[in-house]
């Protein structure tokens, strides 16, 4: 196991790095925890500092229900662990279900982040997602929490490259709060949310992910009305492939870090007048 992911302060905090690297707070997917973005260690350093969080309903927050309020308020907490770790303000990345709490962070806590990459959550919760999730759900709860533990850890295993199953499975499946995360983001209007974002973003979808690249266009047209920074970014694959292929994902992060520096440079002063 990755023997430089160590706990950071308080529950459910997570840190890799040199504090002279730049800070980069990163946010797992539903039913997850921290532990995914272990193996980004090994990828991501030493030009990163990465804190990752637990979301509220999993890892070691397991207990405590999910709700997007909780999820912001535990980002928060990333942020600053970072920030007072550095000196310096991080990005905020985050992957399906960390896209969306991403985006909602940058919509609730303005300023407190220097840069979004939002991946895989550019779809309205309320329409085909929230149907898909709530099937799903279902389907979960038919199961039974034993059963369907055992089928997702199998399916883990089978599917993603030895270091990440390993690293998913160490920080332990939060399937009791997946339905918890569908009800609240099922009542959620993240498109509304990207129109209040005064942080620069970058949204990120797999080519392949036709469910949640589906209202993309939608995102950014939303966030470039604010006359916040903005770019859509596309790469192979589907919608899990941060956690499939780690490699390409951590080049994602890094090319994303870069689009973020671009963007806020090119960032019209204050009171500058529109061409």
């Amino acid at each position: 196991m990755i023997t430089h992911w160590r706990p950071a302060g308080p529950d459910g905090l997570y840190t890799a790095g040199p504090r002279s690297g730049t800070p980069l707070v990163l946010v797992h997917g539903i039913r997850l925890s921290a532990w995914m973005w272990a193996p980004y260690v090994g990828r991501l350093l030493p030009g990163f500092r990465i804190t990752a969080c637990d979301l509220p309903g999993h890892g070691q927050l397991r207990a405590e229900p999910f709700t997007l309020e909780g999820a912001v308020r535990q980002i928060d907490a990333a942020v600053t662990e970072a920030h007072d770790a550095t000196g310096t303000r991080p990005e905020v990345a985050g992957s399906s279900l960390g896209g969306y709490a991403t985006l909602a962070y940058g919509a609730c806590r303005p300023g407190r982040a220097a840069g979004l990459i939002v991946n895989g959550a550019t779809a309205p919760t309320t329409g085909t997602v929230g149907r898909v999730f709530r099937t799903a759900d279902r389907v979960l709860g038919a199961l039974g929490e034993r059963r369907a533990t055992r089928l997702n850890t199998r399916l883990f295993q089978l599917t993603l490259p030895p270091e990440m199953s390993a690293a998913v499975l160490h920080g332990g499946l939060a399937l009791p709060g997946f339905g918890q995360v569908v009800a609240d983001l099922s009542g959620r209007d993240f498109l509304a949310m990207a129109g209040t974002l005064t942080t620069p973003v970058v949204f990120v979808n797999g080519l392949r992910d036709r469910l949640f690249r589906s209202g993309e266009e939608d995102f950014v047209a939303a966030v470039r009305r604010t006359g916040t920074p903005v770019a859509l970014a596309h790469v192979p694959g589907h919608h899990v492939l941060c956690l499939t292929d780690p490699d390409r994902f951590g080049r994602v992060l890094v090319r994303g870090h870069r689009e973020l520096r671009r963007l806020e440079a090119a960032r019209p002063a204050p009171g500058t007048p529109a061409p």
